[in-house]
């Protein structure tokens, strides 16, 4: 079980590929600077069947690469804030308007719909996700934001999206998310790391202390890299090359990618 954490600069992209070749995705933006996109990369491999695609996100940097990538493969199944759909999404997003990818997505929303059987493995994968709801919730698209876990029985992993402050604190009323972010191993930092997403509540009442903290982001954007340091307090640390690392970054370390099997779990780069 392979998962990769891509450098997108300040967007999302992972990929999760099982032994048997099924692949999930988790946001789809892509790299301007390099022109690396999700759609060529599966083009590169020869896939033409994307089993799972999960949206953490309403805003263009989480989708960026969605036209290119449905001309690319076919989406089986879709996750994302199932109280948005596709007129909400266009409405949350009239005031800065919407790109190339919120329109495709928005189009997709009102067609994948239902509740999914036989979902893909993934080696035993548990999957859960909470949002808040729109409108009664919130109205904006961070705080609506799909927070994904990943787990197996030896490593748990949660993507956020954009989740901000406000957000995590009408989540964490509930019991169910306390618990289940409460031994999560590495934790994606909300909205690429900026103070706007940072929640030390998060930490203190779920008693959530993970290994590391992964920040996918690009050089001085938004002032993302001033909150490295508070992170690095919330997290224990792993042996990396010689060093103790709290703290990974897409824009240090490039591509970050996590090999999972019964035995352990492995962390490389680049």
């Amino acid at each position: 079980m392979k998962l990769e954490i891509f450098d997108v600069e300040h967007g999302q992209c992972a990929l999760l590929t099982d032994v048997n070749g099924q692949r999930l995705m988790l946001d789809c933006g892509h790299n301007s600077s390099t022109g690396w996109r999700p759609s060529t990369h599966l083009a590169k491999m020869g896939v033409q069947t994307l089993d799972w695609l999960v949206v953490t996100n309403y805003d263009e940097d989480h989708v960026s690469d969605l036209p290119n990538l449905r001309n690319q493969v076919v989406i089986k199944l879709l996750s994302r804030n199932k109280s948005v759909n596709g007129a909400s999404l266009k409405l949350l997003k009239s005031e800065h308007g919407c790109g190339k990818g919120i329109d495709e997505l928005s189009g997709m929303l009102d067609r994948y719909v239902g509740t999914a059987t036989n979902l893909p493995s993934f080696g035993g994968m548990n999957l859960k996700t909470f949002c808040n709801n729109y409108p009664a919730d919130f109205d904006d698209e961070n705080n609506l934001s799909l927070v994904t876990i990943l787990s197996w029985p030896n490593f748990k992993i949660c993507f956020p999206g954009d989740m901000e402050k406000a957000g995590w604190q009408k989540l964490l009323q509930r019991k169910d998310f306390r618990t289940a972010m409460s031994d999560v191993d590495v934790l994606v930092a909300s909205h690429h790391g900026r103070e706007s997403g940072y929640c030390d509540e998060l930490f203190s009442q779920t008693g959530m202390k993970p290994k590391i903290i992964i920040i996918s982001d690009e050089k001085i954007q938004y002032k993302s890299q001033e909150m490295v340091k508070w992170y690095g307090t919330k997290a224990t640390g792993l042996a990396f090359n010689g060093s103790n690392r709290n703290v990974f970054t897409t824009r240090r370390d490039g591509k970050i990618n996590f090999d999972i099997s019964a035995s352990g779990v492995t962390l490389s780069t680049g």
